[in-house]
């Protein structure tokens, strides 16, 4: 037989045209028998004419399984789609689901394993030099991307694999926010096609990133912020030794661990003074007062007391004896009335 004689095919019999034999292992096969094939069938030439027969046989009846097929989960990718009937324990992987798509209806018993795969690609950046010519650059720098894609290994007599690809083109690593919803899609065809429960968040996560799904250089935790190590217990930056509140904080400073402001003041005024007790006169004329506030009139703008008078040396009496009810002090000890003569409370 010549190579331009007619030729007929095998399974229909009807006349094949030019360019249109698909070569079996002891016949041939025409494009039109040849499309009502399993879409994952890799070995037609290698094939019989009665495993050809008996494969379209198969094909005839999985048109009944897709029309009782009841879709319960539905994952998409680019270019397919991935059906699970859970009533029957069936999946499909098509690009849509109907009796002239005629998608295989596998059992997920039929399943050996599932995972995700990612192809990382990498490409050699250049730059062109002052003369327009492309040089490399010294270290070498690399752009990458990635490629995404379901390997689904089965047990089914016309083929063994159902593998495909979850991006239609490599994604840029620039793309985050692409990879994150292409990964959290591999990993959830990968869970329902296994019954894998999903990890977390049902993202995927990069080497070192943790808790979260952002990217997290190593060393920083519980929040999604960078935060260099001694950092701790908030979101902002703190050098050693702040703790606990939003406010630097000097280490044994004598700053209190609250929020008020006044008595903050006092807790520092009482260290710059040295310590001495609250009734010692300023060079400046001020003078602090036993509760630690520093004033410069005659009463006291924390509490009310009033200033303590002067002895030779220049420093304040302490006073012993006050009104209970308004704070008033007699300005000599040994002189003290019997009444308060602010408020008339009796000084016991």
């Amino acid at each position: 037989m010549g190579l331009f004689d007619k030729k007929y095919c095998d399974i229909c019999g009807d006349k094949i045209g030019l360019l249109g034999n698909r070569k079996l292992d002891d016949g041939n096969l025409c494009k039109e028998c040849a499309k009502k094939l399993s879409p994952w069938f890799e070995e037609r030439r290698h094939s019989t004419v009665d495993a050809i027969k008996e494969q379209l046989a198969y094909r005839e009846a999985n048109k009944a399984k897709v029309r009782a097929f009841q879709i319960t989960r539905e994952f998409a990718a680019d270019r397919y789609h991935v059906y699970i009937d859970d009533t029957k324990g069936q999946f499909a992987i098509a690009r849509a689901m109907n009796v002239d798509v005629n998608p295989d209806i596998v059992d997920l018993s039929q399943i050996i394993s599932c995972k995700l795969d990612v192809q990382q690609n990498r490409e050699e950046e250049q730059y062109r030099d002052k003369d327009g010519n492309l040089q490399d650059y010294v270290p070498p720098r690399y752009k990458y991307s990635y490629d995404y894609s379901i390997k689904l290994a089965v047990s089914s007599p016309w083929f063994d694999d159902m593998d495909f690809d979850l991006s239609s083109s490599a994604i840029d690593e620039q793309e985050r926010q692409q990879i994150m919803e292409m990964e959290n899609t591999g990993n959830q065809i990968v869970a329902a096609l296994t019954g894998m429960p999903l990890m977390n968040n049902g993202y995927s996560q990069p080497m070192g990133m943790q808790n979260n799904g952002y990217g997290q250089p190593m060393g920083m935790q519980n929040n999604g912020y960078g935060q260099p190590m001694g950092m701790q217990n908030n979101g902002y930056g703190q050098p050693m030794g702040m703790q606990n509140n939003g406010y630097t904080q000097p280490m044994n400073q004598g700053m209190p661990q609250h929020g008020n402001f006044a008595g903050a003041v006092a807790g520092v005024a009482a260290a710059v003074a040295g310590g001495a007790a609250g009734n010692q006169n300023m060079n400046n004329g001020s003078w602090q007062c036993s509760c630690g506030m520093v004033n410069s009139g005659k009463f006291c703008a924390q509490c009310g007391q009033p200033r303590p008078a002067m002895n030779a040396s220049g420093y304040s009496q302490m006073n012993t004896v006050r009104c209970s009810n308004c704070g008033w002090q007699p300005s000599d000890p040994s002189q003290t009335p019997k009444f308060c003569p602010e408020c008339g409370n009796r000084i016991g």
